[in-house]
């Protein structure tokens, strides 16, 4: 697909992110929120220092907060699994390039989108969606690992899969390259769309990824 009305109107939105979490949010009571806080059942924000597991009950790491301080997104404590990403094109706009790519913010229009297109995307199904969550843009996987260290304090505190980034994890996004690829993030951090095999000792790259296993981290907005 080429580019079209949507995928620039996407990337004007990415601009304001503040109007990208009018979806799918639960109310917060006008708590302030901060990246690594923890979300928890009940729809209360608390600091790692003040995580209790005792009385809250966690479900997610907040790893972007908008500038109002009350909206942002959280990931999952852990991974759903590793599903491929699916078969064939969807009606999602595809970005050819990772300038692009990284202005993809909404994965929960994303999932929206190819789960009412196709039941044949298992990464997409791996996610609780009727309770909100959903598999992140690529665009939300490279805040995330820009918010690492603050993630994977929170992790840890409350008994999650922190990322590794030593250990060759990589996570689907729900953004789409084009029929054959879908952007993926890897452990290093590159945001990528290419899978690979081993010839004569070396890698040879390829743009066929998406019936490739890799990790689904669910995210949920707030």
């Amino acid at each position: 697909m080429k580019l079209n009305t949507l995928q620039l109107r996407r990337a004007a939105n990415a601009l304001l992110l503040g109007l990208l979490m009018g979806v799918a949010m639960p109310k917060m009571n006008a708590q302030t929120a901060h990246v690594g806080d923890i979300l928890c059942e009940g729809d209360l924000i608390v600091s790692p220092a003040n995580y209790n597991a005792g009385t809250h009950t966690a479900k997610a790491v907040v790893f972007y907060v908008d500038n109002t301080g009350q909206h942002g997104w959280a990931i999952a404590l852990e991974d759903a699994g590793s599903y491929a990403w699916g078969n064939g094109e969807t009606p999602l706009p595809n970005y050819s390039n990772k300038r692009q790519a990284i202005y993809d913010l909404d994965g929960y229009e994303n999932t929206r989108i190819v789960r009412e297109h196709s039941t044949n995307h298992p990464a997409f199904y791996a996610v609780d969606f009727d309770n909100g969550w959903y598999v992140p843009t690529i665009g939300q996987l490279n805040y995330l690992y820009g918010n690492l260290a603050e993630v994977n304090v929170s992790l840890t505190a409350v008994g999650g899969t922190v990322f590794n980034t030593g250990d060759g994890w990589d996570c689907w996004s729900s953004t789409e390259c084009n029929s054959h690829g879908a952007w993926y993030i890897q452990s290093s951090g590159e945001l990528t769309t290419y899978g690979y095999y081993t010839a004569h000792g070396l890698p040879v790259y390829y743009d066929y990824c998406k019936p490739n296993g890799h990790g689904v981290r669910a995210a949920i907005n707030f």
